[in-house]
């Protein structure tokens, strides 16, 4: 910790106003839950309010318990700059005591700082630690953290030590009541066995298994009672039809073409959820959905879904993963290791469990 101070708000369960300041994506967001409950443990009597991008904050709206959101849009070019200097005046309205800041970025201490929180505290990373009264050190190369614990660790830091690390998503009754009414809409009877599948990931093609591979998995899991939903957001629908070409009874292809929220209520209807390390994969973990998760060019320790119903498939043996690349010089090697077999057998063992 480069500042030992530990703040006036820090020290006592008092009312003051905190802002969380949330991760950017789906899943970052979902491991940052037990960050977000906790400060509504550690501090009881505060007025808590999570300020989060467009998408990440309907994650925060459909789960229980309640908690004060603000929404922004991030911008581009310029519009992101204007956009910035208009949020941080914005919440200046707010008089906010101290903010949380989750994401590492430069700019989530700079809305901080033009919002004229005066204690802000977060990792000294991205060149910002003197936007910071309290810093604490870079530790996103710290072996074997999890990410869940990297979030944590701005709690800890001021004593907070009893925390649930678990992420957990309880959502909604309006939300599970919409989840319901897609189902019936796509023809799909409540008591069939709903296998959800995303076969993207937002990172790059080192997070994605091959679709004709989940294609096979998704053919010889094909028994009566059982429909598969294929997930995902915008850009990887042609992965999406890919799978769906090499199928003689294709799954229903959703990717691309539902909301944050339904998909998140489609995820909680799920007998099982299969992917990649993604952001629905956090989604079906902190919902507690049986799951199998595929990692290649990532790291389970680091990224893993906190789920015990989970099977987890890396091939560790594979002399050059992790290397957290975008794009395999290797012909990715890592995701050729992961085998048909092996993830149609954890699946169809979940599935019979």
């Amino acid at each position: 910790m480069e500042n030992p101070a530990v703040s006036t708000v820090a020290q006592g369960n008092v009312s003051k106003k905190i802002l969380i300041v949330a991760p950017n994506w789906i899943g970052d967001a979902v491991l940052s839950l037990p960050a977000v409950d906790g400060c509504a443990r550690f501090w009881p009597e505060a007025d808590l309010t999570v300020l989060a991008r467009a998408g990440v904050a309907t994650l925060f709206e459909a789960r229980e318990p309640a908690v004060r959101i603000v929404e922004y849009q991030r911008g581009n070019g310029p519009h992101r700059i204007g956009n910035l200097l208009g949020l941080g005046w914005r919440l200046r309205r707010e008089q906010f005591d101290l903010a949380l800041l989750l994401p590492n970025s430069l700019s989530s201490a700079m809305v901080a700082l033009l919002a004229g929180v005066p204690e802000r505290l977060g990792y000294s990373t991205d060149g910002r630690g003197w936007l910071l009264t309290h810093r604490l050190r870079d530790r996103r190369k710290e072996r074997g953290l999890h990410q869940v614990d990297y979030y944590l660790g701005l709690l800890r830091s001021l004593g907070a030590s009893q925390v649930n690390r678990i992420p957990r998503l309880q959502l909604k009754s309006k939300c599970i009541e919409m989840g319901l009414t897609l189902l019936s809409d796509m023809g799909i009877d409540k008591r069939q066995v709903l296998v959800g599948v995303h076969p993207g990931a937002a990172y790059g093609e080192t997070k994605r298994w091959f679709p004709e591979r989940f294609a096979a998995v998704l053919g010889r899991l094909q028994k009566s009672g059982r429909r598969f939903l294929l997930l995902g957001g915008p850009g990887e629908e042609l992965i999406a039809q890919q799978i769906s070409m090499v199928m003689d009874h294709p799954p229903i292809d959703l990717v691309g073409k539902t909301t944050v929220a339904e998909a998140l209520a489609l995820v909680s209807m799920c007998a099982l959820f299969l992917s990649n390390d993604s952001g629905l994969m956090h989604v079906a973990a902190a919902l507690n959905i049986p799951q199998v998760a595929l990692f290649g060019s990532t790291d389970p320790q680091k990224t893993a879904p906190l789920n015990d119903r989970a099977v987890v498939i890396h091939p560790e043996y594979v002399g050059c993963t992790p290397c957290f690349k975008r794009s395999c010089p290797e012909d990715l090697e890592c995701m050729k290791a992961i085998t048909v077999q092996e993830v149609y057998a954890a699946a169809e063992k979940l599935l019979r469990d």
